[in-house]
């Protein structure tokens, strides 16, 4: 038994897989719930606030987002490391690097604030209201700093399910509190405040799990072997990941800087409404053949059907979504947003052709994390990066939003071939079936668009439109896809669905 110090015993097996069963369920839960608030979240910040005030919102807060991924890696280093020292040894560690980090990043953001405001925001107008949106926020990693002690032992300690319900009250928190102070006129003030306060009704709690479990220690140093294992683990977590984020937030800071906050809120608002139903592809493709293409890896043939399902599966579902996206752009933002955001439909439009990359994208990079090959994933980063480095700021200038849509279009096409043509060549034995995966579902998606958006020429604006445009799209694609020699297909993805709802019911008549 543990009596607060020295490193963790294992637990029974069978104990430890019921705990990650719990914790994986609570997780999965609590991201759900998530993605559910953020897209209610900004529903109503886009109804109830001017664009403008969105932009800067959003600038705002990637800015201190990137101090809190910067702060985090520390602690992410700490959970990961192997050694023997107690686990209050890391915590604090982590904690006090994580500070340092945090305080040189908030003072070099204080030192540079002039010419950080004049880029984003281009002049000294809004530049009052960024200082105080920053003033607020830059409050977030501070918390979270404070916080990163007994979230370090939780972790280590395996307390995870305590943790995964914790991913659940944050979100609620933020959202609640957001959504009622924008209701009340707090405006893009309220939602930091909101962001702030949901952080910090965490960390008290945090401290009460670990107090009152007797994990707490501040008897010693950290032994000086702990202090050099969590600050090279934060290095190589930095270099592997940080340009990943970056290039995910990149572009909204590029077009900012080009054309102002006012545009980059229509573009981030696109995006984000573009990104959601590939978002959901993407977890799910990762959690699925990360783990499956580390167990079969030394078969090829294995390993090219699993590859087949998924792209197939992926586009069967995923194409009639942008179709709607594509011919539904225009009603969708006037009912959802408002007539205030409908300079945003072309670009989402454009966007809703974007998103087919992803299961392309998603794909290559979990076969290169499942094969060992993790590191050959950053080649699509930087082929991103470069990208929206040399065209964004000239193309967002010319072409405003549109022009903006136009270099994510570029750059995501881009960064894929590179992948796919670095994964070719480092796995040789396995074949991509590109062609039937998309051919049938595109054709299939576009010619039920095209009947849909004929359809809807002779019916005016509104909800009549989109309630008939999106039943034309539903029930002709299913038709156009089995006429296409598709019906196979069909009838696996039925097939699917139906084992995993068998397997939810026996699940739950077990329990």
């Amino acid at each position: 038994m543990e009596n607060g110090k020295g490193p963790m015993l294992n637990p029974p097996t069978a104990g430890l897989r019921l705990e990650a069963a719990k914790a994986a369920f609570g997780s999965g839960f609590a991201e759900v719930v998530s993605r559910v608030l953020a897209v209610a979240l900004a529903i109503v910040t886009a109804r109830t606030l001017e664009p403008r005030d969105v932009g800067l919102l959003g600038l705002a807060v990637i800015v201190v987002g990137v101090i809190s991924m910067i702060g985090y890696y520390p602690e992410t280093a700490a959970v990961a490391a192997r050694g023997e020292s107690d686990h209050a040894d890391y915590a604090l560690a982590a904690v006090v690097i994580r500070g340092c980090v945090v305080a040189v990043l908030l003072v070099l953001l204080a030192a540079t604030f002039g010419r950080v405001a004049d880029y984003l925001i281009g002049g000294p107008e809004g530049r009052s209201s960024f200082r105080q949106l920053l003033s607020i926020l830059f409050w977030a990693p501070i918390l979270e700093c404070l916080s990163g002690y007994p979230q370090v032992i939780l972790q280590r300690r395996l307390d995870l399910n305590f943790l995964a319900w914790m991913q659940f009250v944050q979100p609620m928190v933020f959202v609640g509190l957001a959504v009622t102070l924008l209701f009340l006129g707090g405006g893009y003030l309220g939602v930091a405040w909101a962001n702030v306060i949901g952080t910090a009704a965490v960390c008290p709690i945090l401290w009460l799990r670990v107090w009152r479990q007797g994990w707490m220690s501040f008897e010693r140093r950290p032994a000086p072997n702990v202090w050099k294992e969590t600050i090279a683990g934060s290095s190589r977590i930095f270099a592997g990941g940080f340009g990943g984020y970056l290039g995910s937030r990149l572009d909204n800071l590029l077009v900012a800087g080009a054309m102002g906050p006012t545009v980059m809120s229509y573009y981030s608002m696109a995006w984000n409404a573009s990104r959601t139903p590939t978002g959901i592809f993407s977890r799910a493709i990762n959690f699925v053949l990360v783990p499956t293409f580390a167990r079969i890896q030394n078969e090829p043939e294995r390993m090219e059907r699993g590859l087949r399902d998924c792209l197939q599966f992926s586009y069967l579902l995923l194409t009639p979504i942008c179709a709607v996206l594509l011919v539904c752009a225009p009603d969708l933002v006037a009912i959802v947003l408002g007539p205030k955001w409908l300079p945003l439909v072309p670009a989402l439009q454009l966007m809703s052709v974007t998103v087919l990359v992803g299961p392309l994208l998603d794909s290559a990079n979990a076969l290169l994390v499942g094969t060992g090959r993790a590191q050959m994933t950053g080649v699509s980063t930087i082929v991103r990066i470069i990208g929206l480095l040399l065209l964004m700021p000239l193309f967002a200038r010319r072409w405003n939003v549109m022009g903006a849509a136009w270099v994510d279009l570029i750059s995501g096409v881009a960064c894929t071939i590179a992948l796919l043509v670095t994964v070719k060549a480092a796995i040789r034995n396995i074949k991509w079936p590109l062609v039937s995966s998309m051919v049938c579902p595109v054709v299939a998606a576009s010619c039920s668009a095209a009947l849909a958006w004929r359809g809807g020429i002779y019916m005016g604006p509104g909800y009549l439109r989109l309630a008939a445009q999106v039943s034309i799209l539903l029930v002709l694609y299913p038709a156009i896809v089995a006429g296409l020699g598709g019906r196979k297909r069909l009838t696996g993805l039925a097939a699917l669905f139906g084992g995993i709802l068998k397997g939810r019911i026996a699940a739950a008549s077990h329990t």
